[in-house]
C-alpha cells in the first residue's frame, strides 16, 4: 500500500462487527411513565438495522385500528409508542411512529439501550408534535396572536 493509510471501519454499536459498508444511524425516542422524553442513538450495520429498525416499520391502519407492530394486539386505547428517526446510507432520512403495546415497548427499549448513546434533550421549549409542554391558558392564546388583553380598571 502506497501513499497513505487505510481507514479502519467503525464497529456497529449493536453487534460490534466492523463492516466495509457505511453504517446507518438510528435514534429512538419515547416518553417514560413520568412524562420525560428520552432518546438513544446507535450506528448500525445493515443486518442490525434490519433487526432493530425494520420490525417497527409497518403501515398504520387508522380505519381498522392501531396494532402493536411486534405482537399485533390492538393499541388504540393503551399505547406506549416508540418514535424512530433513521438515516440509511443512500436512502436518506426515515421516520417511524410505532404504536407499541406496553410489554413489547419495554422489551424493545431494553434492546435499543444496549450499547446506545443517551442523548440530551436539545429540543426548544414550547409546543411539540405531542402537544404543548405546559397547559395553554386563554391569555396565552391571545398572546400568540399578538393581542394583549386589557387590564380591568376599577
Amino acid at each position: 500500500m502506497t501513499g497513505g493509510t487505510r481507514h479502519e471501519p467503525s464497529p456497529c454499536d449493536q453487534c460490534k462487527h466492523r463492516v466495509p459498508e457505511k453504517l446507518a444511524q438510528a435514534t429512538w425516542a419515547w416518553y417514560r411513565a413520568d412524562g420525560v422524553r428520552v432518546a438513544y442513538r446507535k450506528r448500525l450495520c445493515t443486518a442490525c438495522f434490519c433487526s432493530l429498525v425494520l420490525p417497527l416499520d409497518k403501515d398504520l391502519d387508522y380505519v381498522n385500528g392501531l396494532t402493536c407492530p411486534a405482537c399485533g394486539i390492538a393499541t388504540e386505547d393503551d399505547m406506549d409508542p416508540i418514535y424512530v428517526t433513521s438515516f440509511l446510507p443512500g436512502q436518506g432520512k426515515s421516520q417511524i411512529e410505532a404504536p407499541t403495546c406496553a410489554p413489547c415497548a419495554a422489551a424493545y427499549r431494553v434492546r435499543v439501550q444496549e450499547n446506545a448513546t443517551l442523548l440530551e434533550d436539545s429540543r426548544v421549549e414550547g409546543p411539540s408534535a405531542t402537544g404543548p409542554s405546559t397547559p395553554s391558558t386563554r391569555e396565552s392564546y391571545w398572546a400568540a396572536l399578538g393581542i394583549l388583553p386589557r387590564e380591568a380598571h376599577g
